[in-house]
């Protein structure tokens, strides 16, 4: 049974995204039309050093991308220090 995809994205604005991992805010996708031509930047923005970022020519193409660096950083840091690092992001977000 394949596993339901967790990652949604909620918008910002036209063309620019925050990516949620259930209710969890942990990264943006957006596009840069200020770029010729155009592309869409995508970051992941969970305060752990090292969060990838990268770019894509197509908002599919940047949610791929963003899915499969997501759940290698979360792999690598291990849920403990992403819990920690949520708590002081959701403490910053409610002060």
């Amino acid at each position: 049974m394949a596993r339901p995809d967790l990652l949604k994205l909620g918008s910002i604005g036209q063309n620019d995204y925050r990516v949620l991992e259930g209710r969890q805010r942990i990264g943006r996708i957006r596009f840069a039309s200020e770029r010729t031509p155009g592309i869409w930047l995508w970051n992941v923005t969970v305060n752990i050093p090292g969060p990838p970022i990268g770019s894509a020519t197509s908002l599919d193409e940047a949610k791929a991308q963003f899915r499969t660096a997501w759940e290698g950083f979360k792999e690598k840091h291990g849920p403990e220090k992403l819990a920690k690092a949520y708590a002081a992001m959701n403490l910053r977000r409610t002060t």
